[in-house]
């Protein structure tokens, strides 16, 4: 009974080894992530990031997705659908006047601007609509980004020892 209780401790302590690797491994890191700061204007918003402004937030989309935050995927994912239902909207409205501008016998002028008046509602929606998903998204990814963080390391030091270290940090603003 006593030569088999070095065994299970040997064991056990390589178990938890391979545990801390593999809690390491698939931690989710943000330390090379910067915060997202957001200057709204009359003309437009202007996104900066790691000393990089961008007029459009698709310019966004890599740092979004790196940090793999499933509510921030949702949030510019449905900020791209209704991008792209607002364009299709706009193509609509587009092939409307088109339309009314080469058969204006066809068209009468009540039809035609009722028309062109639900289709820019409908798109004047999907723009705030995409824009306050996207604003919903670099909440959230600033909040992660700055948030606290919890994980184990492992580093060996310049003798070829093993350390396993535990920490938490937290960021302030």
């Amino acid at each position: 009974m006593k030569t088999t209780i070095p065994y299970i401790i040997k064991f056990n302590l390589v178990v938890v080894f391979f545990m801390t690797l593999y809690v390491n491994s698939t931690a989710q890191s943000t330390k090379d992530l910067h915060p997202i700061e957001v200057k709204k204007g009359i003309f437009g918003t202007k996104y900066f990031y790691n000393g990089q402004t961008f007029q459009s937030p698709y310019a966004l989309q890599i740092p979004l997705m790196e940090v793999n935050d499933p509510q921030v995927i949702r949030d510019f994912t449905a900020f791209e659908k209704s991008m792209k239902t607002a364009k299709i909207v706009n193509l609509i409205s587009s092939g409307i006047s088109l339309y009314a501008f080469f058969n204006r016998d066809n068209m009468p002028g009540g039809t035609y601007w009722a028309t062109l008046g639900a289709a820019g509602a409908a798109a004047a929606f999907f723009n705030i609509r995409s824009g306050i998903y996207i604003d919903k998204a670099v909440g959230r990814y600033n909040k992660v980004v700055s948030g606290a963080e919890l994980g184990f390391q492992y580093d060996k030091t310049y003798y070829g020892n093993g350390i396993l270290s535990l920490g938490i940090s937290r960021k302030f603003k």
